[in-house]
Order: C-alpha cells, then structure tokens, then sequence
C-alpha cells in the first residue's frame, strides 16, 4: 500500500479521470494514475467521444460532491515529499483514489473506460491487478473494447507505443534512480539548483514536441511541461557537425509513437531563466542510464 491521504472531501468531477477534492485546508486538482478514459470536454487535441462522456457521468454519479474518499500515491514517500513530486506535467496530483474500499482507477479499467495506462510507467502496487482488469475488461466487451459505442482511440498502436516508454521506465527505476539520474518531473528543483550553479547532471527526458529552428540558427527541444519547463539547445545545429544529433533525435526519439525518453547528460545552465543543456555531442544522448 502506497502513502495515503484520508478523508479528502470531493469538490468536483472534471471528467473520468480527473476531479477535485479538498484535504484539511487545501484543495487538489487530481489525475488519476495509470488510467486515461476517452475525451468528454472541448479542452483537448483528442476529440470527445461517446465513451468520454458516459465514463463521466458515471464518475459524476459514483461520486457526488462532499464524498470522503481517501487518496493513495504509488509510493511510500511521506506526504510533504508526495504533494511535490507526484505532480503530472500540468501540475496535478497523481494518484489513486479509494471510496468505501474500491480503489476507483482499477473500477475503471475492469468495467473498460480505460485502458491500463503505461505511458508515464507501470503501476508499482497495482500492476497485476490492473493487468488483470484489462484483460477481463476486453473479454466481455466493457465500454471502449466495445465497437458497438463508437469513436475511440486506435489503441492496438496506443498500447504498443505506452508498453516500449513502460520499459524505458522500468529501466530508470531499476538503475537510473541509483546512479542519480534526474527525472524532470519529479526532480525539477534539483535540476534548477543545478543549473544555477553549472553543474554537470544527466536527466532523463520525454521528447515529443517537434524541434523548433529559431534565429541565430540554434534549433530548440522542449524537453519539459509547462509546469516543468526544460529546454534542450543544439547550437548552429545546420552545420555537418551537428546533423548527425538532429537525424538521431528526429528519427528515434522525437514525435508520436516513437522512443521519446532518452538519456541526457550536460553542464545545466540557465537561459531566459529557464535550466537547459545544450548538445554539442552525440556522447551527451544515450537510451540507458549510466552504468547499463
């Protein structure tokens, strides 16, 4: 069982997989972790979609607003260490969500509004569980595994490309953690001490926004979030000298269904105020940790 918050208070349900509560004197956007049901709002590049909205409603329904409900994180970090890290990158809480004993993001799964989410890793205390709900989940045709309900997403290619990033993260866990690689979510503020100060650190990054050329003929990597901002620099990055780290990143890691995470090592700087790393060597992008 991972560090729990108890008897948080619902505010509001956003939508299937995001709600509102409130904690002592503190109110909590939360996302829910390792699921991610179908669109039901006008606020996202992914359409709405009919399952989007009834898994809505019935997260609306299984949770009226003043309903206790007990908040668990997918670790055993203390709760001051939890709030700060276990943020996704639009600074939400993830977690799971516990009413009357049923831990919602499982309930999900089973009865099919989600699919069992690998994008950002694999459940640590759940994994087995929520494989398990999948997999019965799609044996009797619930919600999303039913074409009968509609648009949805293409997730045969979905799931495929979250279980390659699952094991990219697997492999952080396991040696990245212990051979102090920062993660820039969760390690954001290290990252930033260490950019003030010029220090030589690797971070692992997700890359899927398109480099950007700008003037001065640098090209720019958004490496972080918009609550986690983080650039990559690569400088004069048309010469021959440095095509050979665009066509990698381009071609491996950068954009929809392709590698994403990779290995950054560089002296951290920053620049506008914002930590970067700039790229001058194909040794700085590595798809392992130090010491793998």
């Amino acid at each position: 069982m991972g560090t729990r918050i108890r008897n948080a208070e619902v505010v509001k349900v956003v939508d299937g997989d995001t709600i509102n509560v409130r904690a002592g004197e503190r109110e909590f956007k939360l996302r829910l972790t390792c699921v991610d049901t179908e669109e039901s709002l006008n606020t996202s590049t992914k359409p709405v979609t009919e399952a989007g909205s009834l898994a809505s409603q019935m997260a609306k329904q299984y949770f009226p607003v003043g309903e206790l409900v007990d908040l668990e994180f997918d670790t055993n970090d203390p709760v001051e260490v939890c709030l700060l890290k276990h943020l996704d990158n639009y600074g939400r809480l993830l977690c799971y969500v516990h009413k009357d004993g049923e831990n919602f993001n499982l309930k999900l799964v089973r009865e099919g509004w989600s699919p069992y989410f690998v994008k950002y890793g694999r459940a640590r205390f759940y994994h087995d569980e929520f494989t398990r709900a999948e997999r019965e989940a799609q044996a009797t045709g619930g919600a999303i595994w039913n074409p009968a309900l509609g648009n949805r997403g293409d997730y045969d290619v979905l799931i495929a490309w979250w279980s390659q990033r699952a094991l990219i993260v697997e492999d952080y866990r396991r040696t990245g953690l212990d051979t102090g690689v920062l993660s820039v979510r969760i390690d954001y503020q290290t990252i930033v001490n260490a950019a003030e100060n010029d220090q030589t650190i690797t971070v692992l990054c997700d890359l899927q926004a398109p480099m950007q050329q700008w003037p001065g003929g640098g090209a720019l990597i958004y490496a972080g979030s918009p609550t986690h901002k983080f650039n990559l620099w690569i400088p004069e990055f048309e010469t021959e000298a440095k095509q050979p780290i665009v066509r990698l990143l381009n071609t491996r890691y950068i954009g929809t269904n392709k590698r994403n995470y990779v290995y950054i090592t560089g002296q951290a700087s920053l620049y506008g105020g914002k930590p970067q790393i700039v790229l001058e060597s194909l040794d700085q992008i590595s798809d392992f940790p130090p010491g793998m």
